[in-house]
């Protein structure tokens, strides 16, 4: 097996792990959007109460899908790597990093569903368990920071090379969404408006702007592995 082959069935693993995984919150689990921060205990106590088995199931399949982004970090480094040429340390920097950013998709999921695991507690112990869900879930751009800088910068100073996977325009488009990424902390100030867990700044840009990147970022490599593949047999 080649590496560009092992990398592309990396790739397709994390693929497929992020479609399971949104399935699992969007579809099973109906959090997004995330229920208004200004619902009382009773009202979330009585949503989880009402949707048990569903988000139950929800956080099964998150469970198994949502360290995604470890496998896309590790094809990430691969193909920084090629282009640093040297001590590939902007490429470490986004492998630790993005590995780490993985705990934040996998924590969540397994919050809520603690949320759901209990009917007959107290709706205010549920009532936490939501918000440290929702909170955990939009205001943790920290790792974000260093993974989204690690690779505009080997973009956007990578020597010509045919076979990058990285054309300039995707470190400007990196660049955007690190930013987009970082507006979740507001969510900690406000529990209405745009800067609320559920508003356009905190969950709604982020999450489009980071899946339009992820989309991009996808394809991008698939085509560069392909080209490298086709490359290493000639």
């Amino acid at each position: 097996m080649t590496t560009q082959r092992a990398q592309s069935i990396i790739l397709w693993s994390s693929i497929i792990a992020v479609s399971l995984w949104g399935f699992g919150y969007i579809w099973l689990m109906g959090l997004f959007p995330l229920p208004d921060a200004t619902l009382g205990a009773q009202e979330v106590a009585s949503f989880y109460a009402a949707n048990a088995l569903k988000i139950k199931i929800g956080a099964m399949i998150c469970s198994w899908t949502g360290a995604w982004q470890v496998p896309f970090a590790v094809v990430l480094f691969v193909q920084m790597a090629r282009l640093e040429k040297s001590v590939p340390v902007w490429s470490i920097l986004q492998l630790a990093t993005g590995a780490m950013s993985s705990l934040f998709l996998v924590l969540p999921p397994l919050f809520w569903g603690v949320a759901a695991f209990s009917a007959d507690r107290a709706p205010e112990l549920t009532l936490l368990m939501h918000e440290l869900a929702n909170l955990t879930f939009v205001t943790t751009p920290q790792f974000g920071l260093f993974q989204f800088s690690a690779i505009a910068i080997v973009i956007l100073t990578q020597r010509t090379d045919v076979d990058s996977a990285f054309p300039r325009w995707s470190g400007y488009l990196t660049i955007w969404t690190m930013f987009a990424f970082e507006l979740g902390a507001f969510g900690f100030l406000t529990k209405v408006g745009p800067f609320s867990w559920n508003g356009l700044f905190v969950l709604w840009v982020p999450v489009c702007v980071f899946s339009v990147w992820f989309g991009t970022m996808s394809l991008l490599l698939l085509r560069a592995l392909k080209r490298q593949s086709t490359a290493v047999d000639a």
